[in-house]
């Protein structure tokens, strides 16, 4: 019953994707490539190989019956004729006419190296059926393909805003799953359309995403698996919506289960093992500096549980991130957080993430959009952390309408870090020079002044150089989503530029510096504390008994300095506080 309605639901909606496809302008088909008509601007957008371009390109022209008169650069052309596209150019425009009725219409064809995406139907935040079209630029002609789709995110989807995200999901013709690969990336039905919709560089998101990929270690479980991934890739893309164009887009994978390999929940036994939670705003339970009680099954105080899905098994269990969010709150409230802190997070990425969210400045990064994910819980608690939505960084405020210049130099302190166990990691000396150090050796390689500068300047030169950024910035410039101010990418790069060969001098002489070495502890001083008394006695206990205990309070716990930690060691603390 319930896969008929489904079925009965989706020939529904493509009944009306298909009056919505027909309503558009009809496509060309050039050299074997769709080129999709903006009905904005009257313009073909053609998806080429990056090859093509800079020479003449020779192509068979296809097209439909309702297009007569047809003419390209004063050429007449007929269905089926070769034309010759004279030097082929990012943005440069080959003059179309063709007859309506009694009226000749003027329109263009343009080309791009870009994929070209094509999405039809009004979306919301709850998905209905429709087609998708990509185009692209090495493959042949695209066909449709179903899928479900509804918008995403939380301030770029409130009323009265116009780029939205999207969430795709390929289905089959009976709507359950079918896995699409492209561009090269992996081969799954779930895709993201990011829109960059506040970024008035429309990229950093993308860029720093990758920065991110080639600069963080892989998770503390990865060694014995294949393609672990703590990162989302992805290709920037042009969109059309209905026939408009809406600009470019970074089409990428989502973070989930199957990028980090996490271990599959076993439905039979209805046992958890790899477990996947999303920071998706700032409170203090993300920050895990005063946690709430209260919680539902799906979210918990600015966290969202993301796998096991919910809406599969019907039910959640939260144990392993309750008990890090506590373990970090109670710890650092008795000035302990080193204690365990690596039992319950992955240190080295830890380290790497508090490197990269400082060098970008990545201000909503620090205790949100921040995934923590679990290998096997039934195995090991500890969490690794995976950075998500990364628009506001690089001297980006946090909306176009806000104007705070010292919130975003790039001279501004390390004020802002909140997240309490990275502070903990970060404020004790030995994990802290680790992190120095740490980023010392990425200062070499891929956090180079010029690494980064050439990084990101690349990526808006190709957009630029494919016509894309002419494009985009056409679209979206002086709209209301931005504040009705100008989109230059260009401009915009030229700024994200002085702001890092300012921001790298400034973190090299005043942010990673080495902490000195504090004096040694007492001996007997087990929990650190800075005092030796009975509090030693009973965690030397907790440790001897098989509680957790770190490398630095392991060796603390070594009171007789024989290299094993047992009853012996109580009997000489004891002889120490007697004394």
């Amino acid at each position: 019953m319930i896969f008929f309605i489904m079925k009965k639901q989706l020939l529904s909606a493509m009944a009306l994707v298909m009056v919505a496809m027909a309503a558009v302008g009809q496509p060309l088909n050039i050299g074997g490539h769709r080129a999709p008509l903006d009905t904005l601007n009257n313009i073909w957008l053609c998806s080429l190989p990056q090859a093509q371009f800079g020479q003449d390109f020779t192509a068979t022209v296809s097209f439909g019956d309702e297009f007569s008169g047809l003419t390209i650069e004063g050429v007449a052309v007929a269905s089926g004729d070769e034309v010759t596209f004279a030097a082929v150019e990012g943005g440069k425009m080959y003059n179309v006419t063709y007859n309506m009725g009694d009226s000749v219409i003027n329109a263009a064809i343009t080309f791009t190296w870009l994929p070209v995406v094509e999405l039809f139907g009004d979306f919301t935040n709850k998905y209905s059926y429709t087609e998708v079209i990509i185009s692209e630029p090495d493959s042949a002609y695209a066909e449709p393909m179903k899928a479900k789709i509804k918008t995403r995110g939380i301030a770029t989807n409130l009323p009265g805003r116009h780029k939205l995200n999207y969430r795709i999901k390929f289905v089959n013709d009976d709507s359950t799953k079918m896995n699409r690969r492209f561009f090269g990336l992996r081969n799954d039905n779930s895709w993201i359309l990011d829109a960059g919709q506040l970024d008035f560089l429309r990229i950093r998101n993308r860029v720093s995403s990758d920065l991110w990929l080639d600069m963080a270690r892989r998770p503390w479980y990865s060694d014995t698996l294949k393609n672990v991934r703590n990162g989302s890739r992805g290709q920037m893309v042009e969109v059309l919506l209905n026939g408009e164009y809406r600009g470019i887009y970074n089409m990428c994978e989502p973070i989930d289960r199957k990028q980090l390999k996490l271990k599959r929940y076993d439905a039979s036994t209805r046992t958890y093992h790899g477990q996947l939670w999303m920071a998706y705003k700032w409170t203090r339970t993300v920050s895990m500096g005063l946690p709430v009680q209260r919680r539902n099954d799906i979210k918990w105080d600015g966290f969202e549980l993301k796998y096991p899905d919910y809406d599969e098994i019907r039910r959640a269990n939260w144990t392993v991130l309750e008990d890090a969010v506590w373990y970090s709150y109670n710890a650092d409230q008795q000035n302990r957080i080193m204690d365990s802190l690596d039992y319950y997070f992955d240190i080295p990425v830890m380290q790497d993430y508090l490197i990269f969210i400082a060098t970008l400045q990545a201000l909503d990064n620090e205790s949100k959009n921040i995934f923590y994910a679990c290998y096997d819980k039934a195995d090991n608690p500890r969490l690794t952390m995976i950075p998500w939505d990364l628009d506001v960084c690089l001297g980006q405020n946090y909306a176009p309408e806000v104007d705070e210049p010292d919130y975003i130099r790039p001279d501004r302190e390390f004020d802002w870090l909140y997240n309490v166990p990275m502070a903990g990691m970060w404020n004790y000396w030995l994990t802290h020079n680790e992190t120095v150090a740490r980023y010392k050796e990425l200062r070499q390689t891929v956090l180079s002044t010029e690494n980064l500068v050439n990084r990101y300047r690349s990526a808006i030169e190709n957009l630029v150089n494919c016509g894309a950024a002419a494009r985009e910035e056409g679209r979206w410039s002086g709209d209301t989503d931005l504040h009705k101010k100008t989109l230059d990418l260009s401009a915009e790069m030229d700024y994200v530029e002085n702001w890092i060969r300012q921001r790298m001098p400034y973190l090299d002489e005043h942010i990673f510096i080495e902490m000195d070495e504090p004096e040694p502890a007492p001996v007997g001083d087990v929990n650190g504390d800075g005092e030796v008394n009975i509090a030693d006695v009973n965690a030397l206990i907790d440790i001897i008994l098989g509680g957790y205990a770190n490398a630095s309070t392991m060796k603390r716990a070594d009171v007789n300095g024989d290299g094993e930690v047992n009853i012996a060691d109580v009997n000489a603390l004891i002889d120490i506080i007697l004394d």
